[in-house]
């Protein structure tokens, strides 16, 4: 007898380029920065290959934001496993019927706003694929929408994009954006939703809501786990920067690993707005609580491979060399790597420009000495087995040409070092700057802006294929599609350097 299909009464998903199947997080940043220069089969089939499922649909790994409002909707609603399912984009129409009361999307640029995508838009042709993919699936949920007469519920970290641009989220028939974190407020929200009871089309939650979160299901997308929630920084260009940095108890951290390897995930990415301030209290690092986190990490059977995305310069600064050279050793795992990246913010060489847009970025130490301090954690990070990953941002409110002559010079520095830095366009993400006309981009670019941006990307040339093949091969992808990923990488270096040479020239020197 023939199995019945699931009939959920609740869906989440989301699009294509946070539903691929990605075994490092360094895939999954490069398949949200593509454009339809990039052809959809070279997509679909290398850069962001399908994610499996199940008979039923049900995604194999899910962003770990679905992932956490599902944990969250079984325990506060009394749902069953089968009342709420996380499926992909694929597998939507697999799923949707008559019997569905809510779908749930989430996205991170679902129209293509995002800082650093906007930045690689403007030097490509097309449209970002987290646009056109988002779009795509949302056409096909409006129309199951305008059939059967479910809700529409959209967040994740680009919902602030649908809430100000309410058109097109009213096109793609969503019925309500949720800004910030699930699980305070939405479980009362979905089961008034589920009663039949219609909440308004903007929520906001402004608490992080660590104490409320519960263990996932199933297996995160990349295995990634939460360290951490928000920051508290306060840089104008992040979402997080009015959170305050909440932490997650570790056995809830511990779990979410141990599911993720059950499900044969076996690599994690411990995820924070800054990793090595876990367990601290304010802006002040607590070494003990980080490594007695990551000893227990350690001791799970079957974790291979750890990564971590975001650290903080005055955060590691407070550690000593020895201090962080144990920290490396914990994350040293069964597959070594020899490039273990950690991404950090510079935004300028002018610690004042810096100190403008991000009211704690410096703390607790001067804005005079920024400069300095960015070559020390270069040295510091480099010393003790880290490969940094800088990023600073061109066209911060109030930069002026001695800013961007000031930051070349400290790139000039750092290129000579083995690291690589990523600039990136101010893109506002404000409410009441978005809608403004203090974005940067290439009409705003200089000659000035363009020198420092090759600087930057020729370091990238020479640095990013090491470091990518090493940590595909600590994340156990094949040899032929290393291989076939750094063919793909030497025709983007040919293209991105024929556009440097057509922009060449033709971009004034000052604005």
């Amino acid at each position: 007898m023939a199995k019945k299909p699931l009939k959920p009464s609740i869906i989440l998903v989301s699009d294509r380029t946070l539903s691929g199947k990605y075994n490092i997080l360094f895939e999954g940043i490069f398949a949200t920065m593509q454009t339809t220069h990039t052809p959809e089969l070279a997509m679909k089939m290398l850069v962001s290959p399908k994610m499996k499922s199940d008979a039923d649909g049900r995604a194999w790994q899910a962003a770990l934001g679905l992932r956490r409002i599902e944990a969250s909707l079984i325990h506060e609603l009394d749902l069953s496993e089968d009342d709420i399912v996380c499926t992909t984009p694929e597998r939507l129409g697999d799923l949707l019927g008559d019997h569905v009361k809510l779908v749930m999307v989430s996205s991170s640029d679902p129209l293509g706003m995002g800082m650093s995508n906007t930045t690689t838009t403007c030097f490509w042709d097309g449209q970002l694929y987290t646009k056109v993919w988002t779009d795509k699936m949302m056409q096909q949920i409006k129309q199951a929408k305008d059939k059967f007469g479910f809700m529409v519920l959209a967040g994740g970290a680009g919902a602030w994009q649908w809430a100000h641009d309410k058109q097109t989220a009213e096109n793609q028939g969503i019925d309500i954006v949720y800004e910030g974190y699930f699980e305070t407020d939405g479980p009362k929200l979905v089961r008034n939703i589920l009663n039949g009871k219609s909440p308004e089309a903007h929520y906001i939650c402004n608490v992080c809501g660590v104490d409320k979160v519960r263990p996932i299901k199933s297996a995160s997308l990349m295995g990634i786990v939460e360290l951490s929630r928000g920051c508290g920084k306060g840089c104008r260009f992040c979402t997080m920067a009015k959170h305050r940095m909440e932490h997650v108890d570790t056995d809830t951290i511990l779990s979410d690993i141990e599911i993720n390897v059950a499900n044969g995930v076996h690599s994690t990415v411990v995820g924070s707005e800054d990793f090595f301030r876990y367990g601290g209290k304010g802006y002040k690092p607590n070494f003990a609580a980080l490594c007695g986190l990551l000893g227990e990490m350690r001791k799970i059977k079957g974790l291979d491979f750890a990564q971590i995305d975001h650290g903080n310069i005055s955060t590691i600064l407070q550690f000593t060399n020895d201090e962080l050279k144990e920290i490396r050793r914990l994350m040293s795992l069964t597959n070594k790597t020899e490039y273990l990246w950690v991404n950090m913010g510079i935004e300028s060489a002018n610690g004042k420009l810096v100190e403008a847009n991000s009211s704690g970025k410096i703390v607790p130490f001067e804005a005079d000495n920024w400069y300095e301090m960015v070559l020390d954690v270069a040295d510091k990070m480099i010393t003790c087995g880290f490969f940094p990953v800088f990023s600073i941002v061109l066209g911060l409110p109030g930069e002026t040409v001695a800013d961007i002559e000031l930051t070349k010079k400290l790139m000039g520095e750092l290129v000579q070092k083995r690291c690589v830095i990523f600039p990136i366009f101010y893109e506002p993400v404000i409410a009441d700057e978005v809608l403004t006309d203090t974005r940067f981009d290439i009409n705003r670019m200089t000659q000035r802006h363009l020198d420092l941006y090759i600087m930057c990307y020729e370091q990238n040339f020479k640095n990013v294929p090491p470091m990518y093949w090493d940590n595909q091969r600590a994340g156990g992808v094949s040899w032929a599609k290393r291989a076939l990923i750094l063919a793909l990488g030497k025709t983007e270096v040919a293209a991105w350097r024929k556009n440097f040479k057509r922009l060449r020239g033709q971009l004034p020197q000052e604005q």
